[in-house]
Formats: structure tokens, sequence, C-alpha cells
């Protein structure tokens, strides 16, 4: 019995030891596996870095081919931009334009001074080049902020290159090439774009990683974002302070590697303070001294455009212009950038993912692994504030009833990295599980996704610029027919010295010439500027015609009239309201008009460049006065948007095609026509 009982104690030991071998052989298996995914994210990772990446110098010549052509084919977007940026930077420059209730003195929610800064570059580029027509000024300037655009956006790129990896380096800039809303938002005389273009460059300097030394600190990354996201929301859109708010967490909450020394929060939080307030002090107070010159009073137009928009100040609010749902952004993001959005939106999400993962993967790993593991999990935490300015601008945005498209433009840039993170995420995840598809595959996929993405893009800027381009071809359809003979090709523009003056060039003054009253009703709106408009021609607005959509801008006081320029920026007005209430003094009869340019809507259809155009019943015009009015020109193309389809406004559809896609969808493409009619002869 004894014996036997012995036997059974023995087997059971060694059950139990054959089951611990078991365990201990299944652990150093799971343990091998986890150092083999391990190595596979960190060779995965090395890959990405080891990839090729063009120089800035090639990326801001790509970047900036694409930027250029935006500038020199977008239409316009905003009629914004129009009154409260182009129209008061030619009355600065000219002495005549249009005004808006935002520049009267007694709101002053513009500031003169960041139209300042743009004359002195018109003037800079004249100097140089000594442009002889408003038009050249025009297109000069439009051209000089896409460069500057594009100079931030290649920055970034590198910048990604550095600190995160060549693969999201070469997605992003495939990304940003061909992304529609940086088409036309990076030429644009906007405050967002400005904005845009310093927060890009903020971005940039936060993709450097936080240093332990303080000094390393500040001068690598520290102090040129955060002077860079205070001048885009001092000198720039107030606003766009938003897109900071994951640099400054970042700043609070991430140590560098190694010794940080005590009270690092305490410090850098010092630093910031010092190096944020002293940029905003000597931005707002460079600011507050050009506009207080300009309205004849102490003014913080940033202030007042806060106060206004947020607080209610002066009984207004910004729902007055108009509110949009929630989703609007989304909707528009799928317009400007489709699946770069589609990819933007998905990359909190797929971060999550992949932070659980890495968890999983450091509970399990071994000793060969840990030093890896460590490195992608922080990595992967800093990816996060690389990521968050976008979705954190989204958010904060879609919450405010009042949307317009062009206040998401300061984060486009953050969009397409962050487009680019998902696509590395989405690899890393496949790595993690075994895919089987290499580095190489991925890679390919990666580059097929954003191609197809930018080719779509393309299609939409085509689309702008041949559906919504008659504005432009309008207007100079007018310049030539108002040509005398002393054009104003024949000498340089009153803009001060240039080159050509110094070597000669024939510089005579121009005569005064006929004041002519060109007007608009309801396409007031496409106005493309008065920097379109002859000499002598001033834009009135027709109530007759359509001009009917609340607060209409008024005219400055011609500087001839008042003597100075701040004579008339600082005088009182009582033709504005803070409430977009009608102003009856911003209109005038069609009897006062030498020139008409409109867009016709009609229910006859006519041919006319091979598209079908509803014609325009122009006895209508003419019924209402004693004129006699007479076509100037061709008229030229406008796509009717209310009565086409989706498909065939968004995208650009050559005509063939068109009716194919009319055929198998229903949809119908709608075209308008602007014309410019002149006042012949008394009847």
């Amino acid at each position: 019995m004894r014996q036997t009982a012995l036997r059974q104690r023995h087997s059971v030991k060694q059950e139990r030891a054959s089951r611990q071998t078991q365990k201990r052989q299944r652990k150093a298996q799971q343990q091998a596996a986890s150092e083999s995914a391990q190595t596979r994210a960190v060779e995965e990772l090395d890959m990405g870095r080891r990839e090729y990446v063009p120089s800035l110098s090639v990326v801001f010549r790509l970047l900036a081919l694409m930027r250029v052509c935006g500038a020199l084919l977008a239409p316009l977007q905003d009629c914004d931009e129009v009154y409260n940026y182009w129209e008061p930077l030619h009355f600065v420059q000219f002495g005549t334009g249009k005004q808006t209730w935002e520049y009267a003195p007694q709101y002053a929610l513009r500031s003169y001074a960041y139209l300042r800064v743009h004359d002195a570059v018109i003037w800079a580029m004249h100097f140089v080049f000594g442009f002889a027509g408003k038009a050249q000024a025009f297109y000069a300037l439009r051209v000089g902020l896409a460069l500057a655009s594009a100079l931030s956006e290649a920055v970034l790129v590198r910048r990604v290159a550095a600190h995160v990896g060549a693969r999201a380096a070469n997605c992003t800039a495939l990304a940003l090439f061909g992304m529609a809303g940086l088409f036309h938002a990076a030429p644009a005389l906007l405050p967002s774009s400005f904005a845009m273009c310093l927060c890009t460059l903020g971005a940039a300097a936060a993709m450097a990683p936080p240093a332990a030394d303080l000094r390393r600190h500040l001068r690598q990354r520290a102090a040129p974002a955060t002077a860079a996201f205070v001048l885009a929301a001092v000198g720039g859109w107030p606003y766009a302070g938003v897109a900071a708010v994951p640099f400054v967490a970042e700043e609070l909450l991430v140590q560098g590697v190694g010794n940080n020394g005590g009270w690092w929060r305490a410090r850098r939080l010092a630093a910031l303070a010092l190096v944020g307030g002293g940029t905003a002090g000597a931005a707002a107070g460079a600011m507050a001294a050009v506009d207080a010159w300009h309205y004849g009073r102490p003014v913080v137009a940033a202030w007042n455009q806060v106060a206004y928009n947020v607080l209610g100040q002066h009984g207004g609010s910004a729902a007055l212009y108009g509110t949009e749902p929630w989703h609007f952004y989304v909707r528009n993001g799928l317009l400007n950038a489709n699946a770069v959005l589609v990819l933007a939106l998905a990359a909190l999400p797929l971060w999550a993912a992949h932070a659980a993962v890495l968890r999983a993967a450091a509970r399990s790993a071994g000793p060969a692994a840990r030093p890896a593991a460590r490195r992608l999990e922080r990595a992967h935490v800093l990816l996060l504030f690389r990521i968050a300015p976008f979705p954190v601008a989204l958010a904060a945005f879609s919450l405010h009833p009042h949307k317009e498209e062009r206040f998401l433009s300061i984060v486009y840039p953050h969009m397409c990295f962050s487009a680019a993170a998902a696509l590395g995420l989405v690899g890393a995840l496949r790595t993690r599980f075994g895919s089987r598809i290499r580095f190489n595959s991925s890679r390919r996929l990666d580059v097929a996704v954003l191609a197809v993405a930018a080719c779509v893009g393309m299609l939409r800027m085509a689309a702008l610029v041949h559906y919504h381009a008659a504005p432009v071809r309008a207007f100079a359809e007018l310049r030539a027919h108002a040509e005398t003979t002393q054009t104003e090709a024949a000498r340089l523009l009153p803009l001060g010295p240039s080159l050509k003056m110094l070597a000669g060039a024939r510089t005579q003054a121009a005569e005064p010439a006929a004041e002519q009253t060109l007007c608009m009703g309801g396409a007031w709106h496409r106005f493309s500027s008065a920097y379109w408009l002859p000499r002598g021609f001033r834009l009135q607005f027709v109530r007759e015609l359509g001009a009917d959509a609340g607060q209409l801008p008024g005219d400055f006081e011609p500087v001839r009239a008042s003597g100075s320029v701040r004579a008339s920026t600082a005088a009182p007005r009582a033709d504005f309201n803070a409430r977009n209430a009608w102003e009856p003094g911003h209109v005038v009869e069609l009897g006062r008009c030498d020139y008409v340019v409109e867009i016709e809507y009609g229910e006859r259809r006519t041919e006319l460049g091979g598209m079908e155009i509803r014609d325009s019943a122009i006895s209508e015009i003419s019924e209402t006065s004693d004129a006699v009015w007479r076509r100037v020109g061709a008229c030229h193309p406008v796509l009717d948007s209310a009565r086409s389809g989706v498909l065939l406004r968004t995208l650009y559809v050559p005509p063939g095609a068109a009716r194919l896609v009319s055929w198998a969808t229903g949809q119908q493409q709608a075209w308008a026509r602007m014309c410019v009619y002149r006042r012949d002869n008394i009847r």
C-alpha cells in the first residue's frame, strides 16, 4: 500500500512538472512572437525613415506649381475677401473702394495694419517689376501669398520627415499637392489664410519632440512654435489660437527624454509666457498704433471682433450672417479634400486602436523587446498631439452656429498630416496582426489612395476654374472696352518709384478719367474687386436688379474729396449698422448706371460655346429705363449651381461626358451667362 501511494505521488509530481514545462514553453513562444512583432514594427519604422524624401527646394517647387496655378486661375471664393480686404486695400493704394460696416470707426472690427502689410508687399513688388496695371498688382499679391503658403507647407513636410518619418512626409506632401481646398485658400487675401501659413509653421516647429534641456527645447521647438501660433492669432485671425491647444497641452504634459530637472512644467510655462507675451505685445502694439492712426482713436480690432461675434457687443452676433448644421464642415471637407478628410477623421480611432495593441504588446514583451516597446509607446503618445489640431479645430468650429468654409482652412495642412498618419497607423496595425503585405506593397497602396484623392481634387479645381471664372472674364471684357488712347498699360501705376522709373521708363501721369458708374444687382457677391475696374469706374448696387441682401457695402469717401486716407477712414459714418439691416443709401437707381454687369437667368435656352445657356430677358432691364442697353463683347458661361446636379456641379465633367452622366443619373447641368451692358443712348 505504501509503495502504491509513493508511485501515485511520484506520478502526480511528474504531471505537475510536465504542465509547468508546457506552460514555460507557451510563455516563451508568446514572448518570441511579441519580440518578433516588435522587431517587425521597428523595421517598418526604420524603413519608413530610410525612404527617399525630396529636399526642401524640390518640395517647395512642386507645391508652388500648384499654388501659383491657384493664384492665377482660381476665382475669388468669398465675397468677404473682396469687400473686407481687396476693396479696402484698393482704397489705401488708389483712394477709392467699397467700405463695409466693419471698417466704420464706431465698430472698428477690421485692422488696417493687416492691409498695410500687404500694401508694403505690393509696393516692394512694384519697385522691382514696375506694374503697369492694377490687375498686375492683384495677381502679383496673389502669387506672393501662394508662394508663402507653399513655403510653409514645404517646411512642414521636411519637419515631418525629420521627426516622424519619411513615409509620413511623402504622404503629407502628396495630400497637400492634390487638395482642392488649398488651391483657392492659399492665395486668398484672408486673415484665415494668413493664419493658416503661420499655424503650418507652428505645427512644423512642434513636430520636434520635447527636449530635457530647456535651452535646446526653446531653440528647436517651443520658441518658434509659440511665436508662430501667437502671430497667427494676434496678427491674423483671433480664432486661430484653437490650433495651438494640442501644442500647449504637450508642453505641459510630456517630459523630454533624460533629466528634465525639478519644476520642469513651471519653467516651460514661464518660457511660453515670456515668448508668447513678448510676441503678442509687439504685434498687438504695432497693430494698435496703425489702427489708431486710421480710426482716429485707440482701437484693438481683434478684441472688437471677438466681442461682437462671441460676446454680442453692439447687439450683434455672427449668427446674423447665417447658421449651418453641425455637419457643415464635414460636407464641405468632402468637397475640398474628399478621401483626405475621411483619412483624417479616422486618424484618432486608428490611434486609439494602435495604442491598445501597443499596451498589450508591452505587457507581454520580453527583455529584448522592451526598449523597442518603450520607444514605440513614446512615439505613439507624441503622435497624438501631432494629429490633434485638426479634430480639435473641427469640433470647436462645428459647435459654433455661424460657419464658413474659410474658417477650417487654418488646419488644412494639419488635415493632410493627419491623413498621412492614418495611413501609417493602418500599416502599423497590419504589421501587428501579421499581415503578409510587405513594406513596398503597403507604400504603393498608400500612394495609390492619395493619388486617387489628388485626381479627384484636381477635378474639383478644374470645376472651380471652368464653372465659375465668368466674373474675371467679364470684367476683363469691360476693361478692354473702356481702354482709351492713353491706356493703363502705357504707364506705371502711381505706387511709388520703381526700377523701371530709374531706368527711364515712360511714367507720365494719367489724366483724370471721366467718372463712370458700374452697377451690379443679384450678382453683387461675384464682384472681382476694383482692381479689375478701368480708371474712373465706380461700383454701385441696384435694388431693381436683385441687390437686396441685408446690409450691402457702402463707399469710402474718396481721398480726392477728403484730402487724405486718414480723413476718410476716421470720418464718422451714420449709414452703417451692426445688425445686418438694410441701408437704403447703399443702392442707386438704375438710371444712374453707365454699365451693368449681371448674371442672366431666363427660361429660354440658347447655345453658347457648345453649352446650353438659360437666356436672359434683357428687355426687362430696358423696360425699367429710358435708355437702350447694348451688350459689350461676348457673354461668359457660369454654372447655375441651384439647378445643376450634385455630381455635375461638384467635379469638372467635359461636355460630352456631362451628357452621358445626365442620361445615366437624370441630373442636369444648367448654365447661365454673365454679360456686360452699356447704356447706349436715350430713346
